[in-house]
């Protein structure tokens, strides 16, 4: 069996519903994708189906506020206060500490659910409530994270950890917006979209032609397509234009080959600029509302791959089963 009949035969397995691409630096080496996009209309999912990529948005976040370093328009030893000081902890914290995870910013997401449970008590994971996923896929504001961090103390001192929270970028988006002057869906248009010709690529859950759905029990409940619009996991594509990204990063497009290796490195063996490790392979996923995705990158190989879903299954053993099988796959390209 050759790696293309075994990945196709593990996702046939799991019921993976979406796309994926294995690709080197300038030629796609193989294509697939199964299921349905929109189950009320019985459209397919095609490699030209947009669906929300959540967190994989860092990753093109990450790279403009590295083009602005790189052009002298801030500097990553910048004290946050200087772009937004409305964040009461502003002072204490550098642009190289968001990007790498290690500011110790509460999780907004948290707050979030916390919030949405209003003293619920729930009998699964927040990860696996339709209600939970549904107000983190709406549109939060500045104003609202900054409302429900604020008042928080930090989580540990910038520099001492690295710990995933998703406000260190919506925070990063409005540093972004602040020194630009531009909305991010404009500056993410004009650096990356359409230089590397990702027509199809808008910020904004709500432009996702695909439907997301949490799966209980092989019943689909229908999640929509929400509204999230902010630099931590707003944006929607298909997977030929993910995978133009893909070639993007094997061939260190945008920027220098120093700020590249700066990036894959690991602050204390977690987090760079927006890539964590699985293996031998530099990695990041992300999800929002039912929607997932994942982009795999190896330099050494020359090979990237690149995955989107919009059906996450809840309390199947097969989805487990799925990640380590896939991860297993990679390490054997």
């Amino acid at each position: 069996m050759n790696h293309w009949s075994k990945i196709t035969k593990i996702n046939d397995d799991a019921n993976y519903n979406g796309a994926l691409a294995v690709t080197a630096p300038d030629q796609v080496l193989f294509r697939h994708t199964q299921g349905i996009a929109d189950y009320a209309t019985g459209m397919p999912f095609t490699f030209s189906t947009t669906s929300g990529i959540g967190s994989v948005t860092k990753q093109f976040l990450a790279t403009v506020v590295l083009m602005l370093a790189e052009e002298g328009k801030v500097t990553l030893s910048d004290k946050l206060s200087q772009y937004l000081p409305e964040y009461r902890f502003a002072d204490q914290i550098t642009l190289r500490q968001l990007l790498n995870m290690a500011a110790g910013v509460p999780d907004y997401v948290d707050a979030v659910v916390k919030q949405t449970l209003a003293g619920r008590v729930l009998s699964t994971d927040p990860d696996d409530d339709p209600q939970i996923n549904r107000a983190v896929g709406e549109n939060i504001s500045l104003v609202h994270a900054l409302a429900l961090i604020n008042p928080l103390p930090l989580t540990y001192t910038p520099g001492t950890k690295s710990q995933y929270s998703n406000s260190n970028y919506l925070l990063l988006g409005t540093v972004v917006e602040r020194v630009t002057g531009q909305g991010l869906a404009q500056i993410f248009q004009q650096r990356i979209f359409s230089v590397l010709g990702m027509t199809r690529t808008k910020l904004g859950t709500q432009f996702a032609q695909a439907d997301s759905y949490l799966k209980i029990d092989d019943r689909l409940v229908t999640l929509g397509r929400g509204h999230h619009i902010a630099g931590d996991g707003g944006l929607v594509t298909t997977i030929t234009d993910l995978t133009r990204w893909a070639q993007a990063v094997l061939q260190q497009r945008f920027l220098q080959p120093t700020t590249w290796q700066a990036a894959m490195t690991l602050y204390k063996d977690f987090y760079g600029f927006a890539w964590l490790k699985k293996g031998s392979w530099y990695w990041h996923g992300g999800r929002v509302l039912g929607y997932q995705a994942d982009i795999y990158v190896s330099p050494e190989r020359g090979l990237a791959t690149t995955w989107l879903y919009n059906v996450t299954p809840v309390n199947d053993a097969r989805l487990a089963a799925w990640y380590q099988q896939r991860d297993a796959w990679h390490e054997q390209l």
